[in-house]
């Protein structure tokens, strides 16, 4: 047990052993609820504590992301520059860097604490071993190599290992009005009125639920498609027709989304 203690507690794995506390009190509080997995992707709203450990693990994000980003800016040469475009340029320049490293699309929370755990394992794993084989060596610049190189093995290893977690981080946008027009709807009130109705589209995603009408007498029920013709902006609802009254020639359009829409707006006009 003491060797273990003294193996976490050796440079350069203690400051690894730190950010990795950070990482999971982070995760404990998404856990709870306390803090999105998307904290340092966009803003959020904390409360009490978990304002302190979610800021205690952006700060140590953001040191391990300017880390990387200093280095970048002195091989390539660029000066500081304080300035909006400079900032802009280095939000560039650091999105750039993430997804050269396979990162690109994966929340910075997720990239940085696998990023940390690898880096952390691979320290703790060889940090004695290598002191060992390099004894002839300063303690000092080979704890320091040892852990700029665990740091560089875990980030290349990271970005290779969340490619295949990148389709789930993958934010679909549910289609626009427009887009609608053409498209086949499922009923889910009991009818369909000129006044009022319910219906729902499948988009791929959660589904969207919408408001409908029709404006001529109908059979419209719950279960039933309907075509949707356009999208009243005064009240908020798509227009919406039986399905079962189009003509053959009309259902073989329908696969194809702009004669869809074209027939639409067609029979809107009717």
């Amino acid at each position: 047990m003491t060797t273990f203690l003294d193996a976490l507690l050796a440079f350069p794995t203690a400051l690894f052993t730190i950010l990795l506390g950070v990482v999971l009190a982070y995760w404990l509080c998404v856990i709870i609820g306390a803090a999105g997995i998307d904290l340092l992707d966009g803003d959020v709203d904390l409360e009490g504590g978990a304002k302190a450990v979610s800021g205690a693990f952006e700060g140590g994000a953001k040191a391990t992301s300017g880390l990387l980003e200093g280095g970048a800016k002195a091989v390539a040469g660029h000066g500081v520059d304080h300035g909006g475009h400079s900032h802009l340029h280095d939000a560039e320049a650091a999105t750039g860097l993430l997804a050269a490293l396979g990162f690109g699309g994966i929340p910075v929370t997720v990239s940085v604490s696998l990023v940390v755990f690898l880096s952390w394992s691979l320290s703790l794993l060889s940090g004695q071993a290598t002191h060992a084989a390099l004894s002839v060596l300063p303690s000092w610049l080979v704890s320091t190599g040892l852990g700029l190189l665990c740091a560089a093995v875990g980030t290349v290893v990271g970005g290779l290992a969340v490619r295949p977690l990148r389709p789930i981080f993958i934010a679909k946008k549910a289609p626009g009005r427009e887009a609608l027009m053409g498209r086949v709807c499922t009923i889910s009130s009991g009818s369909v009125t000129a006044r009022d109705g319910h219906a729902t589209f499948d988009d791929g995603g959660a589904g969207l639920i919408l408001n409908v009408f029709c404006d001529k007498p109908n059979q419209l029920k719950r279960g039933q498609p309907a075509l949707i013709l356009g999208y009243d902006a005064e009240r908020g609802v798509y227009e919406v027709e039986p399905v079962d009254w189009l003509l053959p020639q009309e259902m073989e359009q329908l696969r194809d989304p702009l004669k869809a829409a074209a027939l639409a707006r067609a029979r809107a006009q009717r």
